[in-house]
């Protein structure tokens, strides 16, 4: 079995005394492990840097098997992603979510080209994190959780969204909350709100996080088993520390 194409490198997992396994995010094939063989030497250890574009020459002899790549770089992103502190950490919180949550061999065309047009996009450092929780709320979407965010599910009003249901995941209009505002997630004017605007805070970036922290630890984390709490507790950090 054999195949061509290109991907973003999530990850390298040293493998051996001299290969790795990569973790690559393709357009049309999904998200796929193998093994680079020589991964450390000259050639390849620069080319190996989470965030590179690479073109790929994938060969097995069973389509279910681990497979080895072939690579070569198409786009060096490493130096743009670590020029600013949050825009590295944040993508590396992106490679730990997809790395963790997305099956492999699956097609995840949509979220791919939003992962895509988020690291290469140039935001202020405020909009960069607004991007960020949109990108999380992309990821649940296309894992089969996704929010309704557009209208009131009590009223229908698409008007005053202000908070959003644990439960269903709808979002909750502030008269349809009166009196349930404590049992209820708030939901920052900047995920529901088609109007442009930059008058958003801290803490309603605040806000954006323990909302997607929320449904992701409810719909994802009990399918992987995987203990979140450290990557939450460094993803809050990386928000706290910064001046907006």
């Amino acid at each position: 079995m054999r195949w061509q194409g290109e991907g973003l490198l999530l990850d390298v997992r040293k493998y051996g005394e001299s290969s790795a396994l990569i973790d690559i995010f393709t357009s049309s094939l999904g998200r796929r492990i193998g093994l680079l063989r020589s991964a450390f030497n000259k050639k390849n250890k620069s080319i190996i840097q989470p965030g590179n574009q690479l073109f790929l020459t994938w060969n097995s002899r069973i389509e279910e098997s681990l497979g080895v790549f072939k690579i070569e770089l198409i786009k060096s992103r490493y130096h743009s992603i670590s020029g600013d502190g949050s825009g590295l950490e944040l993508f590396n919180l992106i490679c730990v979510l997809c790395s963790t949550f997305l099956p492999e061999r699956v097609e995840f065309d949509e979220l791919y080209n939003k992962t895509i047009q988020y690291i290469e996009g140039e935001f202020p450092t405020r909009d960069k994190f607004r991007k960020y929780i949109e990108w999380e709320l992309d990821l649940l979407k296309s894992l089969g959780f996704g929010l309704d965010l557009g209208k009131c599910v009590v009223s229908g009003s698409k008007e005053d969204l202000k908070f959003v249901s644990p439960k269903s995941g709808c979002a909750v209009s502030r008269k349809s909350s009166i009196g349930w505002e404590k049992k209820l997630l708030v939901l920052p004017d900047f995920l529901w709100n088609t109007k442009p605007t930059n008058s958003f805070s801290k803490a309603d970036l605040n806000n954006g996080f323990k909302l997607t922290e929320y449904f992701i630890k409810k719909n994802l984390q009990p399918v992987k088993r995987f203990q979140m709490d450290a990557f939450f507790n460094l993803r809050n950090r990386v928000l706290s520390l910064k001046s907006l």
